[in-house]
C-alpha cells in the first residue's frame, strides 16, 4: 500500500511539474495602428515576439532603441519580429525621436494606455517575449545595457526552440 501511494504521488508531481514548465499564459490581444497600417499580435502565429512599450520622456526607453534595431537585422533571417508601442500622449515626441532612429520594425501607438494596462506594465520601458503560440515566456522591467547580451541568449534560446518544434 506504501509503494502504491508513493508511485501516485510521484506521478502526480511529475505530472503537475511537468504541465508548469510548458504552460505559459496567453498574451492578451493586440491591435494597433502603426506607421504603415494595422498590426495584430493574431497575425504573428509561429514567431518569436519581442513587444516593447515606451515613450519619448523615457532615457532608458530610447537607450534601447539601438539595440532592438540591432536584434531585428541579427534575426531577420528568424521567426522573429518586433513591435515597438509608444504610449506617449503627443504623437510628434515619438516621432521626433523616431526620426533619429533607422526603425526596421513597426512602431505602434497606444495614447491611451489600453494595451499596455492588458499587459500590466509596472514600469518603463517593459518588453515582453511571446511565444510562436501566443504564450507570454518573459516579461522585462526596464533597460540595462549590460543586460543586452543575456537579453540576446534569450532570444536566441527561444528561436532555437521553434526551430526544434518545426522539425518535430
Amino acid at each position: 500500500m506504501k509503494i502504491t501511494s508513493f508511485s501516485i504521488l510521484l506521478t502526480l508531481i511529475l505530472l503537475i511539474s511537468s504541465r508548469a514548465r510548458s504552460d505559459y499564459p496567453t498574451a492578451p490581444k493586440l491591435k494597433l495602428l502603426t506607421q504603415n497600417g494595422v498590426i495584430e499580435l493574431s497575425d504573428l502565429k509561429g514567431k518569436l515576439v519581442y513587444i516593447n512599450f515606451w515613450a519619448s520622456w523615457c532615457r532608458p526607453c530610447k537607450e534601447s532603441f539601438p539595440w532592438m534595431i540591432e536584434m531585428k537585422k541579427k534575426f531577420e533571417n528568424y521567426p522573429f519580429e518586433i513591435i515597438s508601442i509608444n504610449l506617449d500622449t503627443d504623437k510628434s515626441l515619438a516621432d521626433k525621436f523616431l526620426s533619429t532612429q533607422a526603425i526596421n520594425f513597426p512602431i505602434a501607438f497606444d495614447p491611451d494606455e489600453k494595451i499596455a494596462n492588458e499587459y500590466g506594465i509596472e514600469g518603463m520601458p517593459s518588453s515582453y517575449l511571446i511565444d510562436d503560440k501566443g504564450q507570454l515566456r518573459l516579461r522585462y522591467i526596464g533597460f540595462w545595457n549590460k543586460s543586452r547580451k543575456d537579453n540576446e541568449e534569450v532570444i536566441q534560446d527561444l528561436l532555437e526552440e521553434i526551430k526544434i518544434k518545426k522539425l518535430h
